[in-house]
């Protein structure tokens, strides 16, 4: 599911669905699990068979994690796939308690000058002559 809208002065371009946010969270779990095992997201894609982009694609939730990744990957590091889900699970409600950002439109500042008051600053347009340069005084 995808969704766009425009609300305050914030644009919200795509929302996951249950589905994407575990897959990203079973993604996350994979890549601690790898961490936690002493290995990298290169070391584990050589020794389960797989593209590096194609576990790293799959780690930090860009695309579906297949079935038989999970089971590759916790055959490697001793672990079993349940306990991948059941973490994957847990790591997904902590991350929703946690949850509940707050976008604050932000209002143009009175004590800022915008945009169209900008002055051009060219070191050759400078009025000072050489004489009153300070550039020397640092050497």
């Amino acid at each position: 599911m995808t969704a766009y809208w425009l609300r305050s002065s914030a644009i919200v371009t795509h929302v996951k669905t249950p589905g994407e946010e575990f897959n990203a969270a079973v993604g996350r779990q994979l890549r601690g699990e790898i961490a936690a095992a002493g290995s990298s997201i290169a070391a584990m894609s050589r020794e389960i068979g797989i593209a590096r982009s194609a576990l790293d694609n799959y780690v930090t939730g860009k695309r579906a994690i297949p079935v038989p990744i999970v089971y590759a990957v916790c055959a490697a590091v001793d672990l079993e796939p349940h306990l991948i889900l059941r973490r994957a699970e847990e790591r997904l409600r902590a991350e929703a308690a946690r949850k509940g950002a707050t976008i604050t439109p932000l209002r143009p500042r009175t004590d800022v000058r915008g945009r169209r008051e900008d002055d051009s600053e060219v070191a050759f347009d400078s009025p000072v002559t050489h004489g009153d340069d300070t550039d020397d005084l640092y050497d």
